[in-house]
């Protein structure tokens, strides 16, 4: 029914020529019933400033179309299952807020990942008929196996490649070509496997760029050339029985075997079977009074050691040479200096005497301790032959 207006007449009804109260009610009547029977004053749905909402608990709100049409927004529209950016050339965005995350049924997008989200789910990534799904810019396999162009390679520090076929079957590469080994386009096996047979070379000598071996010599042949003979990784050089150790030492430090024929480098020493030689630097401050610890060695390693010390004070031009020697049993320290030799007052005819050496055992080491009886700096400098326990 079309809206029924109310005839006011000319003159506000004075005149007679407006519709009568009666008229005018029935239309009223009318106008409120079918407004009445619109689904819009029939729905629950309340609008409020600018929010539209439920009032029934719980209720959804539908928004449908009719026949063809869709539901538009400015940017963004609702066509049967689809959402669509209604822009040319636009796209569609997801953006929650926050920490929030973007879950359409089983998948979670967060940030630049994506994964399922219910637990022990696989995340299949199919394409439609002939089509395949295509990753650019690398793609890395549980942080251990990337995959670049034509390369696949394994990112972990000299891990290997595995290539395992399930069951009985096999792993199939067309048209090998392995450098390393060097393995060409070489058919092994033809149709039926078989080991491989090869040829051994003999030869009394073959010669490369820059390298000779001829009977059982291997030289470099260029002029200034070093041999190098390196293994691989963390692979030493076996010589004879000897492992050659792959890292260099410090400085005065010689190789030595453990006898199991493997070389390391040890602090150098005279390699005797029951002592060693070694050379010792301290500096006993002439502004304490208090005993100082020129040397130490542990007491349960060795028993003895025989000192040959050299004592330089720069400040007075006064130098000495003594010898000591130091024993313990333990618990206690036993020292006995003797031998000294110095400059006394420059023609020898006095002793210059500047150091009071003792001996102690504290932390299970002995000390060799040295108290100044001056105010002068003294340098020293030792030799120390220990003795093993």
């Amino acid at each position: 029914m079309a809206k029924q207006t109310i005839d006011l007449g000319t003159l506000g009804g004075a005149d007679g020529t407006g519709d009568s109260i009666r008229t005018a009610g029935a239309k009223i009547n009318s106008n409120f019933t079918e407004l009445y029977a619109t689904s819009a004053v029939q729905s629950h749905i309340g609008i409020v400033q600018n929010n539209i909402s439920s009032t029934l608990s719980n209720a959804d709100i539908v928004l449908k179309p009719a026949g063809t049409g869709s539901i538009s927004f400015p940017s963004i529209r609702f066509n049967d299952n689809n959402i669509e950016a209604v822009k040319t050339n636009d796209g569609v965005h997801f953006h929650p807020s926050g920490s929030g995350k973007i879950n359409i049924g089983g998948v979670t997008f967060d940030q630049n990942n994506f994964y399922a989200n219910r637990s022990n789910d696989d995340l299949h990534l199919s394409a439609s008929g002939t089509g395949s799904v295509s990753v650019f810019n690398g793609l890395l396999i549980d942080s251990n196996i990337t995959v670049a162009d034509n390369e696949i390679k394994a990112t972990t520090s000299d891990a290997d490649m595995i290539l395992t076929a399930s069951g009985t079957g096999s792993v199939h590469i067309t048209n090998i070509d392995m450098n390393e080994g060097t393995v060409d386009n070489t058919v092994i096996g033809a149709t039926t496997p078989a080991a491989g047979s090869f040829t051994t070379i003999t030869s009394n000598s073959i010669n490369t760029t820059g390298l000779s071996i001829t009977d059982n010599r291997i030289r470099a042949t260029q002029s200034n050339d070093d041999l190098d003979v390196n293994g691989r990784a963390a692979g030493v050089v076996v010589i004879n029985g000897l492992s050659l150790f792959n890292q260099d030492g410090e400085v005065g430090q010689v190789l030595k075997t453990d006898g199991n024929g493997t070389l390391f480098f040890a602090s150098h020493s005279s390699l005797f079977d029951n002592s060693f030689l070694e050379d010792v630097t301290a500096t006993v401050l002439g502004s304490s009074s208090a005993p100082q610890v020129v040397d130490t060695w542990s007491a349960s390693d060795y028993r003895s050691v025989k000192y040959h010390i050299q004592i330089s004070d720069a400040t007075a031009d006064r130098y000495r040479l003594i010898d000591a020697n130091v024993t313990h049993d333990g618990a206690t320290a036993y020292i006995s200096v003797f031998g000294g030799v110095d400059n006394g007052d420059g023609d020898g005819s006095s002793v210059y005497d500047t150091i009071d050496f003792t001996a102690d055992i504290s932390g299970g080491n002995v000390r060799l301790l040295g108290t100044v009886n001056n105010t002068n700096d003294q340098a020293i400098k030792l030799v120390r032959r220990v003795i093993n326990a």
